[in-house]
């Protein structure tokens, strides 16, 4: 666990033989950072959020929904194709830490231990089919990833700029301004990364992107003038509710408003009977309120096994959870969490150093 407030690391504390700079995996904590990498590319005038998908994704012409597709949809997880869980998700027994937690989810997915991975994952999301209209529902899943990197790849390749590959662009125009190295990513064999599940962070090195997002879009090191990255009013359209899903913006869950909040919603045809009904229940999660009662904007990369970075403006705290995907962590709660930071910082005067020991918020 790592907390910054006010841009300083306050807090550390590492368990179970694990260490400061020890990388450790984000699983879908990952998706948080394909919104912001899409901003820089509308920045740049690489495309619009608003843009049909299929005008660079052209076999996606002729199909009567895949034709409608927008960007933003895709960003938002409301495309219409077919999550991909299946297709997409890897293989059971995956190894490391989240083996456990990865397994149990391979499993409930039907997935086997010997089916090969694809070789190209991009083709694999665009040959999808779809199962709504496009803006008309949110599909949590990683179809909607892999289609959109190909399309960026696609983008960057007709470009003028030296980054022709998705993976190029986000490990120099994101990663490395952040001083996120060296860059570790999952990737298929044709390279591509797997952006809705393959990073592998520090803690540290997490909390530097939830700190740039607490910064507007800059790079602030003491000392040194602070570095737009990104403008904030393109940054800020990561953090608005999508129309499919009020508590999801473009890859980022929003913790402001009661409903769906978690990053590894249950599975769609998951087994009947208090299971099922218990996962089913758990991503329905209260908003996080101030000390008045009212909505706090709570900003949240979500990943298997309750891997968590929050990033609260209000409070100017980002903070880092990473766990085992084992079972004894399914009780974990992110209001039983996150709440006695939340109120140790509810007065801004008040001195930075929390009054309770964040470790104890841990059930």
């Amino acid at each position: 666990m790592l907390v910054r407030h006010a841009g300083q690391v306050i807090f550390e504390q590492y368990d179970r033989g694990w260490s400061a700079t020890q990388p450790h995996p984000l699983a879908s904590g990952t998706k948080s950072f394909t919104g912001v990498l899409a901003m820089l590319a509308v920045q740049e005038g690489l495309l619009s959020l608003d843009e049909r998908a299929c005008d660079t994704l052209t076999e996606w012409r002729d199909d009567p929904r895949k034709s409608q597709i927008t960007i933003r949809h895709l960003l938002t997880l409301s495309s219409g194709l077919e999550p991909g869980d299946r297709e997409l998700g890897g293989r059971a027994g995956a190894g490391g830490v989240l083996g456990e937690g990865a397994a149990k989810r391979a499993k409930r997915l039907g997935l086997s231990t010997n089916a090969p991975r694809p070789e190209n994952l991009n083709a694999v999301a665009l040959e999808l089919p779809t199962r709504h209209d496009p803006g008309t529902r949110f599909d949590y899943g990683p179809s909607h990833f892999y289609a959109f990197s190909e399309l960026l790849e696609r983008k960057l390749a007709q470009a003028q700029g030296p980054d022709k590959t998705t993976l190029a662009y986000l490990q120099n125009r994101l990663l490395k301004p952040l001083e996120i190295t060296p860059f570790r990513i999952g990737r298929d064999r044709q390279g591509h990364p797997n952006l809705p599940g393959g990073m592998v962070l520090t803690p540290l090195e997490w909390s530097h992107f939830g700190q740039f997002v607490l910064d507007r879009g800059s790079v602030v090191k003491a000392g040194v003038e602070p570095r737009e990255l990104l403008r904030p009013d393109l940054l800020a359209q990561c953090f608005e509710p999508s129309r499919a899903n009020p508590q999801y913006g473009l890859t980022w869950w929003l913790k402001s408003t009661d409903g769906v909040a978690d990053g590894e919603p249950p599975a769609e045809g998951s087994r009947p009977g208090l299971m099922g009904r218990l996962r089913r229940r758990a991503p329905q999660a209260p908003a996080f309120r101030d000390e008045h009662g009212q909505p706090l904007d709570v900003w949240m990369a979500a990943g298997l096994g309750k891997q968590r970075l929050f990033v609260v403006p209000a409070r100017q705290l980002v903070v880092v959870r990473f766990a085992e995907a084992a079972d004894a962590g399914q009780g974990f709660q992110d209001s039983a969490f996150l709440g006695p930071l939340l109120r140790s910082t509810s007065n801004p005067a008040a001195s930075s150093v929390p009054a309770t020991n964040p470790a104890e918020a841990s059930p």
